[in-house]
Formats: C-alpha cells, sequence, structure tokens
C-alpha cells in the first residue's frame, strides 16, 4: 500500500476528490467535502496558534457531531494525539485519562450528559498541579472558552505552517490514545498509529463495499473505536456521506432512514431490537437500507433475520474485536443468518487469529481456549504500562484478548465466555473489577462481586453480590451507582450475601454466583 501518510492527510485527499458532495449532514446543516477540508484547517492552524505541538496529548470529551470529527482531525492534523473520553463519565472518571496522557488541552461539551471538563481537570490539577486548558464546544461567542472564540486565532498562523506539519505526520505516529479498562479495573491506555489504523479502515471498506454512494448513520459513540474508526473514519475515507447521531432516538433514526435514505447503518444488537420493537415501524420507508454490521454482544438467530426482512437490510455481518486491534473477526455476508448469529466470523484480511491453551498452544478444532490475535492492526501497546503490554502481546507478537471460545474447522470462531469476566452491557464493556473497586468506597459495603447477568434490550446488565458493614437498600445503592460512574457500569439487580462462595484456592467463585442468579431468576 506504500506510504500511507496519516489519518487527516488521507480524508484531505478525499475532499480533494470529492469537493461539491456533502460530507457531513447534522440537522439542517449539510457540510461538503471542501467546507469539511476547510473547517480541519482552521481547527488546526488555531491549535498550532495554542502551540499544540506533535506528541503533545489533547482530551475531547463530546457526543458525536461534525466538531467532534473536524477538532479530532484538527488535532491529529498538527501531529498531537487525540484522547477521545466516555461521554458517560463522571468527572472523576475522566480525570485519569487526562492525568494519564498528560493531556495539554481538553475540548468538552459542557452540560451534555452532566460533563464538567472544569470539573474533570480541576481534579486532575488537584493530583498533578497540572493546569488544562478548557475549550468549551458547546459555548456561546461570547463565551472566551467557546470553540468559535478558540478558532478566531487561526488567521494568526500561516497555512504553508500548518501544511507543512500536517505533511511531516507519519504514519509511524501516534494517531489516538483510546482507554480501555483491564482485568485488574484500572484503566489503560491503547496507543493506535496512523498506519495500522488506516491500513485496517481501508480493508473494512473493502469488505464492507463501503462507497461514495452510501449514506452513513453513526449512533455508535465516537469515543469508541465502533463509532470512530469503524464507523465516521471509513465512511469519509470512501466519500461517502456520514450522518453522526448524539443521542439515539427510534423515531429520530426513522425518520432520517426514510427522509435521507440512509443506506449504512452499523451499531450493536440494543439499536435493533428498539427499532423493531416500535408501534410505528411499519409507517416508515426502509427500503435504503443496504449494510448493517452489529455485534458487542450476544445476538439472537431471530434479531438478524428480523433485521433482514423487516429493516429490509440487504446484507447483515457481525465483527468480533477489541479496542487493542480493531476488528479480529466478521462474518460474510454470504452466511446464514445462524451463523451470523452464533458465530462472530473468520480472521479479518491479514490477521492471523486463533484458539490457544493455557501453555500458549494451539487447541485442536472445535476445543475451548482463548482467542489471540496477530498482525499489523495489534495495538501499539499500552501507554507508559510496559509491564501490561508484556502480559497482553506474548513474544510472538499475540494479543491475548482473555476472551475464550472455539474455532471450527471452517474458520468459524465462537466466543464461549470471558476470561475476564467482562460484561457487555448494550455494547459497552464493563469490567467487574472497576466497578467492584468503586462500590467498595461506600462506606456501608465490605465487599462486592459483580457479575452479568441476561438481559433481553441490553444483552446483559450487572448484578452485585453485597455484603455490607451497615444496612443499606438496594434503591439506595443503586442511586449511589447512578452518582459515582457511567450509567452502562450500574449494576441492575443487587442482592446481599452474608458470605461469598469459594473456591479451592480461597477466590471468589463467581461461577457459583451465577449458579444463584440462574437460581433465582435474576435476569432474563
Amino acid at each position: 500500500m506504500g506510504n500511507l501518510g496519516s489519518i487527516p492527510a488521507v480524508i484531505h485527499r478525499s475532499c480533494d476528490r470529492n469537493p461539491n458532495k456533502v460530507a457531513v449532514v447534522e440537522g439542517d446543516i449539510r457540510t461538503t467535502y471542501r467546507q469539511l477540508d476547510e473547517k480541519i484547517s482552521t481547527c488546526a492552524r488555531a491549535l498550532l496558534a495554542a502551540d499544540v505541538k506533535p506528541g503533545d496529548r489533547v482530551g475531547l470529551w463530546a457526543p458525536n457531531s461534525l466538531d467532534w470529527i473536524v477538532i479530532a482531525l484538527g488535532i491529529q492534523s498538527v501531529g498531537a494525539a487525540l484522547v477521545p473520553i466516555n461521554t458517560r463519565y463522571k468527572s472523576g472518571e475522566a480525570a485519569y485519562p487526562l492525568e494519564k496522557t498528560e493531556a495539554k488541552l481538553l475540548f468538552s461539551a459542557e452540560g451534555f450528559m452532566g460533563i464538567s471538563g472544569e470539573e474533570a481537570t480541576g481534579k486532575t490539577s488537584e493530583r498533578t498541579g497540572i493546569k488544562i486548558r478548557i475549550i468549551d464546544v458547546n459555548g456561546s461567542d461570547g463565551n472566551e472558552n467557546s470553540f468559535q472564540r478558540f478558532l478566531s486565532v487561526a488567521d494568526t498562523i500561516d497555512d504553508e505552517r500548518r501544511l507543512a506539519v500536517l505533511n511531516s505526520v507519519s504514519e509511524d505516529g501516534l494517531c489516538d490514545i483510546m482507554f480501555t479498562s483491564g482485568s485488574t479495573g484500572k484503566p489503560k491506555g491503547v496507543r493506535h498509529l496512523h498506519g495500522p489504523t488506516i491500513r485496517q479502515t481501508f480493508n473494512t471498506i473493502e469488505e464492507n463495499e463501503l462507497s461514495q454512494a452510501d449514506r452513513l448513520l453513526v449512533i455508535n459513540p465516537f469515543f469508541h473505536v465502533f463509532g470512530y474508526t469503524g464507523g465516521w473514519v471509513p465512511g469519509l475515507f470512501s466519500g461517502a456521506t456520514v450522518y453522526p447521531l448524539p443521542v439515539f432516538d427510534v423515531e429520530q433514526v426513522l425518520k432520517m432512514v426514510q427522509e435521507e435514505g440512509i443506506t449504512y447503518f452499523p451499531g450493536p444488537p440494543t439499536i435493533f431490537h428498539s427499532l423493531l420493537e416500535h408501534s410505528r415501524l411499519g409507517e416508515y420507508d426502509l427500503n435504503s437500507l443496504r449494510f448493517s454490521l452489529t455485534g458487542s454482544a450476544d445476538v439472537p438467530v431471530d434479531l438478524i433475520q428480523r433485521m433482514l426482512d423487516e429493516l429490509t437490510f440487504e446484507r447483515v455481518v457481525q465483527a468480533y474485536g477489541m479496542t487493542e486491534c480493531g476488528t479480529a473477526t466478521n462474518t460474510l455476508a454470504s452466511d446464514s443468518p445462524e451463523t451470523i448469529a452464533t458465530t462472530i466470523g473468520k480472521a479479518s484480511k491479514d490477521l492471523e487469529v486463533r484458539i490457544v491453551d493455557d501453555q500458549n498452544a494451539p487447541v485442536a478444532s472445535g476445543e475451548t481456549g482463548e482467542i489471540v490475535v496477530r498482525g499489523y492492526a495489534v495495538m501499539d501497546g499500552y501507554l507508559d504500562d510496559d509491564e501490561a503490554t508484556v502480559a497482553t502481546i506474548d513474544q510472538d507478537g499475540w494479543l491475548h484478548t482473555g476472551d475464550l471460545g472455539t474455532c471450527d474447522q471452517q474458520g468459524y470462531f465462537k466466543i464461549l465466555g470471558r476470561k475476564k469476566d467482562m460484561i457487555i452491557v448494550g455494547g459497552f464493556n464493563v469490567y467487574p473489577a472497576e466497578v467492584e473497586d468503586m462500590i467498595r468506597d461506600h462506606p456501608r459495603i465490605r465487599d462486592v462481586a459483580l457479575i452479568g447477568v441476561p438481559d433481553e434490550r441490553l444483552g446483559e446488565v450487572g448484578c452485585a453480590f453485597i455484603i455490607s458493614r451497615e444496612e443499606v437498600s438496594e434503591e439506595d445503592l443503586i442511586r449511589w451507582c447512578r452518582e459515582t460512574m457511567a450509567n452502562f457500569k450500574v449494576p441492575r439487580y443487587v442482592e446481599f450475601v452474608d458470605e461469598f462462595p469459594l473456591t479451592g484456592s480461597n477466590k471468589i467463585s463467581k461461577l457459583d454466583l451465577r449458579q444463584i442468579a440462574n437460581q433465582k431468576n435474576i435476569g432474563g
């Protein structure tokens, strides 16, 4: 493929090829590729004026929008690394990635879902003494910290300087640091480079036949790989039109599909389940829908069939991946609905995927082991955490996913369980150790163990088994959790116990806890 350059360089070339085509639609505002290029240029020059240099890190804490795209590409255009932050995070949670990356700036959509950049940066400053400048994406023109005021200094930077910096950003440069929690509960920053991200994006475009003719609705959050490098990035690479949606609303989505002729609509199963259950579904014309990629949770066979029949998708595929390697496996449009629903497909283009035992040796077809991935898309490592990197990527280059699965003789993989006990709530990863650590901070809680239980709409939700110090009600504890952590991490069920079942090595037996949950019919 030769020298790939950077993500913004590829999109700049896409803008040159399609100057008058609509690139992004946001409400009534239609932005052409030429206008998008100009906006990215202005943002990049403003960042240079703010003394952002190659190698710096810049936080972005905002919902899906045109501004998110412009800011992200502006950051990468000046050689800095984008640090996307989950919009569902509370200020204390958002402070950690800012602190860990030593972010120079934070673009935040103040007020959206309670976002407060001032609170988050204040907590960071308390611990590090570093003052982070905040730019309010939602701020009015009169606000000195508003995005528009920030952009107003762009004209102080010559465009030749911007282009020189853009052209100096190589495929070996760091494009983003995306935080994901590990089995220890401590968030880890995943380092992604421009070159591998670009290569995987072009493979996504090829495998999914994405083209200029597509109109791509992106509901998946931009702070997640599904909405970012699996969403708007391939859309703009291919010259398609991207429709960012900050908040999922069934009526709005159905109306957009009908009025805009949406063709390409990826998302977790939860989204499509909600659409299919809508009482007025039959009143909308959805015949434009061509392609959907789903995953991030267990997918019922009948959901795939209903997506084809009732939502009128021509093709539905399922994919499996993680922040550390992007898309690792995917099914094919020619696969049966049962295959698409019950497997995660075959290894993605140019990647090796296999099942290994505890000694890292490949297992026979059909036998259970850990899913491991090797190839160009595997991350550059965890930020400032060599120990965690070595524990995840072995000396032969295999990334250990922590997921248990099998592979049949045709090369199709299945996930059977999660070695690290991860729970996927509506497409969002929840790591029990992290939630357990947070709940233990409650003054009335002595200990906690979190497991996943089935949920018809979200796939899985958390169930917390609690040993209390003092009496506390289920309602009060859940309310406290909602104030302390992102909503997808909040347990939906609470069970009080006197003691936990233990394994032979005196560890909490989550297998026994799952059996208790099953006996009590928790979830479903």
